[in-house]
Order: C-alpha cells, then sequence, then structure tokens
C-alpha cells in the first residue's frame, strides 16, 4: 500500500472513490511509478463502480432460514 492513497468506501464497504494526497507523496518520497503500480487494478474499480456488491450470507443466517422454513412446513 502506497502512503497517499485513499480509498473513500460507503457504508456497505464499496469502493466509490480515490484521493491522492499529493503532499503525502511529496513528504515520503514517493515516485509516479510507485503510485502507478499501486494503482494497476484501477480498471477493475472503475468496471465494478455502481454495481452494489452484494455479500453472501452466512451459514448461521442460512440455518436460522432453514429453521423457520422447516417450522412454517410443519404448520
Amino acid at each position: 500500500m502506497v502512503e497517499g492513497i485513499n480509498y473513500i468506501t460507503d457504508e456497505k464497504g464499496n469502493e466509490k472513490g480515490i484521493i491522492l494526497d499529493l503532499i503525502a507523496f511529496k513528504k515520503h518520497n514517493i515516485k509516479e511509478s510507485d503510485v502507478l503500480k499501486a494503482l494497476s487494478g484501477l480498471q477493475e474499480l472503475i468496471d465494478r463502480a455502481g454495481i452494489d456488491q452484494k455479500k453472501a450470507g452466512n451459514w448461521d443466517l442460512a440455518k436460522e432460514q432453514l429453521k423457520g422454513l422447516k417450522s412454517q412446513l410443519e404448520d
């Protein structure tokens, strides 16, 4: 991780923006090539922008949903 590159995320953790801190780059003597290497996945971030990244449910949640379904079927 390069000092001076900060990602902005929403409440769900989806990356929405990037802040490049030029002063931090200068302070830490970070070169352009280092920044470009750190941003090598930028196209993937752009492609995913605006797409809701839903997290898969965990096993405990699935078990609870199945229990509820089972009890409904028994009634």
